[in-house]
């Protein structure tokens, strides 16, 4: 699914919904039909579920160093954004405002996901990851992470801090489970 044709209103059951203590818990429940995909070999780019864990994601380095520095700059709180590109590839970062400001977990704003959306849509681009850190623990998706990642055509990019060298995990998650991709800079 390309973000110029996703349902705002899916972005919003994602992050809004992210944690039982939000303002709606009941949007992201197993009844929602937003809040998981109704066919979890829907890949990215319209590839199989195992070609598109066996296919790198790629990013350039100028993204990359970004998100890194931003995860350090929102520590000891978990950062969070979204990427965007073209063919696959994260070209562009988009920094979020983690509005629980805690260590130990994330959650958007509506209103700017919905910004951030559009901006990527009128830049021709589409949503390729989702990022976000662990500022003491290890880059590996928590089962909160698996629950609520609703986009399988997105990466899911985990920054760990745990140690004084950021260590990156990649993942593509389909329904409950996680799958290490490899990643490539450019």
């Amino acid at each position: 699914m390309s973000v110029s044709n996703a349902p705002f209103a899916k972005a919003c059951v994602l992050w809004e919904c992210r944690h039982r203590h939000c303002q709606n818990p009941g949007l992201c429940t197993t009844s929602n039909p937003l809040s998981k995909p109704k066919q979890p070999g829907d890949a990215a780019a319209g590839v199989g579920k195992a070609n598109a864990v066996k296919t790198p994601f790629s990013m350039t380095r100028s993204v990359w160093e970004e998100m890194i520095l931003h995860c350090q700059e929102e520590k000891p709180y978990e950062a969070c954004g979204l990427l965007s590109g073209r063919g696959g590839s994260a070209e562009t970062i988009w920094r979020m405002e983690n509005i629980l400001k805690r260590p130990d977990a994330f959650a958007m704003n509506t209103r700017q996901i919905q910004k951030v959306l559009q901006k990527i849509a009128f830049r021709g681009e589409n949503l390729v990851g989702i990022y976000h850190s662990h500022p003491t623990a290890p880059p590996v998706p928590s089962t909160e992470d698996i629950a609520h990642a609703n986009y399988p055509e997105a990466a899911y990019l985990i920054v760990s801090l745990a140690s004084p060298k950021p260590a990156l995990g990649c993942y593509r998650i389909w329904g409950a489970r996680a799958f290490s991709c490899p990643l490539q800079l450019e």
